[in-house]
């Protein structure tokens, strides 16, 4: 049985640098908008989010969290699994 998490930022980064096309150099902290991260993008990123940590999450709410940490911190508050 899988249970809540505490999500590591650098699991949102991976997924990024797998699925879309973000610099090798990108960090947890670095902002999605200096990325170039349309609205789109983020609404694919948090299809693969909520399937992968089981919480429902919108492209507009990975927006305001701003980041890969953000977003890492944001999923663990709404109860992450893994």
């Amino acid at each position: 049985m899988t249970g809540r998490v505490t999500l590591d930022p650098e699991a949102v980064l991976d997924l990024l640098k797998t699925h879309f096309d973000v610099p090798a150099d990108t960090g947890v902290d670095t902002r999605f908008d200096h990325l170039d991260l349309d609205s789109l993008v983020l609404i694919e990123l948090s299809v693969i989010l909520a399937k992968r940590y089981g919480v429902e999450v919108a492209g507009d709410e990975l927006a305001a969290a701003g980041t890969p940490a953000g977003a890492a911190e944001m999923l663990s508050e709404k109860g992450a699994t893994g």
